[in-house]
């Protein structure tokens, strides 16, 4: 029997803390720098997970792996995704999302060779199994940068970003929002372009989707100049999407985002005092977009670089970081800061720690459901499943 579709109970790691229960998926093989967990996303009970440095076809190709629930409760290892066109250097599995049936992946390289385009990936599940579905390419043909910069799914609807021009900041990404339609094809029915020149943040660098609702980060790629985040809706009479909100001074590099519903979090790794980090949870206020909660950790750091990481869903937001340093301000252990509203404000309720620097390098969050991922050069990637026990 296939290895990759052997069920495998997740085996039980209890954290430290008496409130949390840590779950490690099963990792696909033990190979050190398979990547595995540099995607992670969760959707009900079933979680898709992207390791870029399998070498499936050649080295980094790529892979991505399903979990699910089986009838008993337990999470198992249920399928491993290739593209059809599956090749080395691919770099499959570097964004993953996931909508019930329906599972997107992309793959990324920073520096396209005209020969070689990125390229984002359907998969659907049907009685025979996971099947690719759908092979999406620029459709400006990167001339707004790599394509695939970020990707988000929801429903019949799906958006990707661009990368725009980083290195001279004189292009702009595009947002585009793919619609399927009755013949099961893939359309592109929106662009979306940033109001702003891109010198104020290229837009691009991520992204995500909630319904009607679309979030697209741009940054400067600059230590001294903050970028921009841009907000995107889609107007319920004539079916046209415009920006309705651009928000400025989002102090990071590569910046995170997420949304949900009328939420959105976006996180500044080189914000708040000493460049500690912070991360803005903006909502609207008298019809505009403005910042209403800044979630700081308990115990800030000089270059902490809390907020690399976000996720938001309901009264629950997810912030990566460190927490510990040495003398020499050398950080040596990255946590994900679980924050909870509770009476309108946001409160830090605790700390999820597994001890390693690459912990918490990717998030999703879901129904009281976090899911985390490990991904680094010299180990094994792994990715862990922690209730929140929160209603």
């Amino acid at each position: 029997m296939n290895r990759f579709l052997s069920l495998i109970i997740l085996a039980g790691i209890f954290a430290q803390s008496s409130e949390a229960q840590i779950f490690r998926f099963p990792a696909p093989d033990t190979l050190s720098g398979n990547y595995f967990g540099t995607s992670v996303a969760i959707d009900g009970n079933r979680a898709v997970v992207g390791a870029t440095g399998e070498d499936s076809c050649g080295p980094n190709s790529g892979a991505a792996f399903i979990y699910d629930i089986d009838e008993t409760g337990a999470w198992i290892l249920s399928e491993r995704l290739l593209p059809r066109d599956c090749r080395e250097q691919g770099f499959f599995g570097s964004a993953v999302s996931i909508d019930g049936d329906r599972v997107l992946v992309s793959s990324y390289r920073t520096f396209v060779r005209q020969s070689i385009s990125n390229s984002v990936y359907v998969f659907e599940k049907r009685d025979s199994g996971w099947i690719q579905t759908a092979r999406l390419e620029s459709p400006d043909k990167d001339k707004s940068g790599p394509f695939a910069s970020s990707i988000s799914l929801d429903g019949d609807r799906i958006l990707i970003t661009s990368a725009g021009d980083a290195a001279g900041s004189t292009i702009n990404g595009i947002g585009w929002i793919f619609e399927i339609n009755r013949r099961n094809n893939w359309k592109v029915v929106a662009e979306l372009e940033g109001g702003l020149s891109p010198r104020a943040g290229v837009l691009g660098t991520a992204s995500a989707l909630d319904g009607d609702r679309a979030v697209i980060a741009g940054s400067t790629y600059s230590r001294g100049e903050p970028g921009v985040l841009y907000i995107f809706d889609k107007d319920s009479t004539d079916a046209t999407w415009y920006q309705t909100g651009a928000i400025r001074g989002i102090r990071d590099f590569f910046i995170s985002v997420d949304v949900f519903e009328d939420l959105v979090i976006v996180g500044e790794s080189r914000g708040g005092v000493d460049n500690s980090g912070r991360a803005r949870i903006i909502s609207k206020v008298d019809g505009n977009w403005a910042t209403v909660a800044t979630l700081e950790p308990s115990t800030p750091y000089s270059s902490g670089a809390f907020g690399t990481k976000v996720a938001i869903d309901k009264d629950i937001a997810l912030v990566s970081g460190f927490s510990e340093q040495l003398k020499l301000d050398i950080n040596v252990d990255q946590v994900v800061y679980v924050f909870v509203r509770s009476d309108g404000k946001w409160v830090q309720s605790r700390e999820i720690d597994r001890g390693n620097t690459a912990f918490g390098s990717s998030i999703d969050l879901q129904n009281g459901m976090a899911l985390i991922g490990q991904a680094a050069d010299s180990k094994p990637g792994q990715v862990y499943l922690v209730p929140l026990n929160h209603p």
